[in-house]
């Protein structure tokens, strides 16, 4: 079987990447190619993510801790106080090294934390090691 052809852990999955600046949308959502997820949106917001989820289920959401108005983390704690969205696998990414913030995401609930900024390479294993 070729490299090409192997069936992926995400084939066929969503996911939704959550940050205000563009050019960190593209570069997860690349990784997020390559790593074989069926579909990818974007949203550039807490707020614009949350109303995606309502309307359509994810199998993993990666967010930047902060973003305005709604930042990731607040987009975390919505999630896993809500019912039909607590499963979603939920990767957060930050420039935040303070052990409170750890703290916080991880009393929040949530599946991964990157630090930013990293390399697609780092990206791609905490994606496969939080998400598959």
């Amino acid at each position: 079987m070729t490299q090409a052809s192997k069936p992926t852990p995400f084939a066929g999955k969503r996911l939704l990447v959550a940050d205000d600046q563009i050019i960190v949308r593209q570069i997860v959502s690349a990784i997020g190619e390559k790593l074989g997820f069926g579909t990818i949106d974007t949203a550039q917001d807490g707020d614009e993510a949350l109303l995606m989820m309502r309307k359509q289920a994810y199998d993993v959401v990666i967010a930047d801790w902060n973003m305005q108005p709604m930042t990731g983390f607040e987009l975390l704690r919505i999630v896993r106080a809500d019912k039909d969205l607590a499963a979603t696998k939920f990767l957060i990414m930050t420039a935040r090294t303070d052990k409170d913030a750890v703290v916080a995401a991880k009393s929040a609930g949530v599946d991964g934390y990157m630090l930013k900024p990293f390399s697609p390479q780092a990206l791609r294993d905490k994606i496969l090691a939080t998400a598959s």
